[in-house]
Parts: structure tokens; C-alpha cells; sequence
């Protein structure tokens, strides 16, 4: 039996020109409850979480140009799958119920709201497998939830099976709480395997942390951390936020648009390899946060790349998204120790404001 509860059917007409290609008129579903049997969600139509959250044990399949508007609400997928296949000229999106540019005034109320920042929650994968979202659009969510605020929040065993691939997750609501809690995609330690995890060709804009994903993830260099069609609108805090799960895997950060940053003293053990690439930047939170080698070139740290302070505005930017405030000083964190013969703190003009 579906789960799923249709409230309504309605249409609504378009208040403004529409920034893809949709429907001139849409008609309104509203739904809540759960879906455990296959659905699919058609073009034309707009469905609506009002306040209602949706738990998804089946496959549930939206179809491309489809809109889906929320308030107040979340998406779990537990054991089921979403396959989310939209095209470039018909994207599908997620949005704020407010949001009037997609399928018009859904929520009736004329010009009285526009979207906000955490007008919903987000989508959470729970052990998800081959879930698919693909030229999706995610607005205005990250609503607090057990202290996270995500457009997308992953759990699972190592390494959780999706694609996203063309996606754009933006204007997302960014609160100052711990180091992972508050990132647009919260990957962490279920997203460690690109294989399984495949992450391309996505662009993060006007969020606040981007991206939390595990630190012996291959993130492709496809992904963005800028609007394309506004180069200067990027994240407030924008980075690469590594989880460090200790694995036997090799690694290369290469992606130079922005730092990858550590919070944690992180120590690279045997046949576990990190390839830190030319002209990459890392960054560190705090002063007991650095990198510890502990085999012959098991951490390789290319001799353009910069292992600086997180309040080093002059490398990759203004990580830690505070303009001016603060200045990176000598101590902001431990330092670079190899462990193995010689052992000792690296010294060298691209390691910076470490303590040693």
C-alpha cells in the first residue's frame, strides 16, 4: 500500500517569468505520510510539503521539469530511492512554497512572501542505494533539524551508493554551530568512495559551509563553487570541510577554486595516502588541528601547495567568511610532523602560521 496522502488538486498560473522551462500552469498536489510503493511524480504538476514531512521506503521517481515546494518540512529516503533525472531545459526543482518563480503563487498568497533561507528542511538519505539526482535544483532549505541545518544530509555504511551529477544547491540557511553541522551537503564519512559516491559536475552558491565529505574522497574537479551565471556569488564560508576517517585508501586533493579544510590532528597511517596537489590550499581551524606522517610518503605535499591558518584570507580566499575581522597569526595551528625517519616538524616558505 502508497502511504503517500494526496491532500488537494488545484491550478495555479504563473506570477513571472520563469528562470527554466516549465509549464506556463501547473496543477497543485499537496502530500504527506510515506511512499512504499513505486511513484512517480509527473511533469505538470507541483507538489507541495506543507508542514508535513515525507518518508520515502520505496522508489519514488521524478520525472524532469517537475517542481516540488516545501515549508517546514523534510524528505527522508529510508530504504527506498529517489531517481531524479531532469534535463538541462527542463530542470527539476526544490524550493521554498514561496518561491513564486516556479509553477507561480503555489501557496495563494500574492506577493505577500518570497523565499527565505531554511523555509524547509532538506532531503536526508539514510542507506540509501542508486539514488539519483540529476540537473536538480535545491533552494532555500537547511531549516534546523536535530541541530543540523542541510540541504542534504547522507548516513550510512561506507560509502553510500548515488549520483549527483548537475546539480545546484544554493541559498541554503547557514547557522555558526559546530564544525559539520551546518554545511549545504553534508556528505561525512557515508561519502568516501567516488566510485559509489559519484559527485560531478555540481555548483554550490549563496550557502554557508558548501561541503562536508569525507577526506579520502577523489572530489572531481567538475564541481563549482560559484554561480556560473554570477561568478562573484559564492559561499560565505567556502571550502572543502573534511571529515578524517582513518582508511586504507589513496587520495588526491586537487580542486583550487577553494581550501580544503581540517579541523582535527589527522595522522595518515600505513598504505593510506594523501596527494596534496600543485597550488592546492589547506587550512586549518585551530591550533591543535594539523597533518602527521607516519610512513615514507604517505602524506606528499606538492611544493606549490599551501598549508596555512583558516583565517588566512590571502590564500583561497575568506574561508572562515568574517571580511576583515580577524588576521592569521604564528600558533593558529600544530603544524606538519613526520613521524618517520627523520622525524620532525616539515619546515618549508608554503607551510604557514603553524605553531612548530
Amino acid at each position: 500500500m502508497i502511504g503517500l496522502i494526496i491532500i488537494g488538486l488545484s491550478s495555479c498560473e504563473k506570477s513571472e517569468v520563469n528562470p527554466i522551462d516549465q509549464p506556463q500552469s501547473c496543477n497543485v498536489i499537496e502530500v504527506k505520510g510515506k511512499i512504499d510503493q513505486a511513484t512517480t511524480w509527473k511533469a505538470g504538476n507541483v507538489y507541495v510539503l506543507d508542514g508535513s514531512n515525507l518518508r520515502i521506503e520505496a522508489v519514488l521517481t521524478i520525472e524532469a521539469g517537475v517542481t516540488v515546494k516545501l515549508k517546514d518540512a523534510r524528505i527522508d529516503v529510508v530504504g527506498g530511492k529517489i531517481i531524479a533525472v531532469g534535463t538541462a531545459q527542463k530542470r527539476i526543482v526544490f524550493t521554498s512554497i514561496a518561491d513564486d518563480r516556479y509553477c507561480g503563487d503555489s501557496n495563494g498568497d500574492g506577493n505577500a512572501t518570497s523565499p527565505a533561507k531554511g523555509d524547509w528542511t532538506g532531503i536526508y538519505l539514510n542507506g540509501t542505494t542508486e539514488t539519483i539526482f540529476q540537473y536538480v535544483d535545491i533552494f532555500y532549505s537547511g531549516k534546523n533539524s536535530g541541530g543540523s541545518s542541510n540541504a542534504f544530509r547522507i548516513s550510512g555504511p561506507n560509502s553510500v551508493s548515488f549520483t549527483f551529477d548537475n546539480c545546484r544547491i544554493a541559498h541554503t540557511l547557514y547557522t555558526e554551530s559546530s564544525y559539520d553541522s551546518s554545511c549545504a551537503f553534508h556528505g561525512s564519512s557515508a561519502m568516501s568512495d567516488s566510485k559509489v559516491s559519484k559527485f560531478t559536475n555540481n555548483v554550490f552558491f549563496d550557502n554557508g559551509k558548501p561541503l562536508f565529505i569525507n577526506a579520502y574522497y577523489n572530489l572531481d574537479s567538475s564541481n563549482k563553487f560559484h554561480n556560473p551565471d554570477n561568478p562573484s556569488q559564492a559561499n560565505t564560508h567556502n571550502g572543502i570541510y573534511l571529515d578524517f576517517s582513518g582508511l586504507d585508501r589513496t587520495v588526491t586533493w586537487s580542486n583550487t577554486e577553494v581550501a580544503y579544510v581540517l579541523d582535527e590532528y589527522c595522522q595518515v597511517f600505513g598504505a593510506s595516502t594523501i596527494n596534496i596537489g600543485p597550488n592546492v590550499v589547506v587550512k586549518f581551524k585551530r591550533s591543535s588541528a594539523g597533518l602527521q606522517r607516519n610512513a615514507p610518503q604517505n602524506i606528499n605535499l606538492h611544493n606549490t601547495a599551501i598549508l596555512t591558518s583558516y583565517r588566512d584570507d590571502a590564500h583561497a580566499g575568506d574561508t572562515n567568511g568574517d571580511g576583515n575581522i580577524s588576521s592569521p597569526i604564528k600558533g593558529d595551528w600544530n603544524g606538519f610532523y613526520n613521524a618517520y625517519n627523520p622525524r620532525g616538524y616539515v619546515q618549508g616558505a608554503n607551510i604557514l602560521y603553524a605553531t612548530n
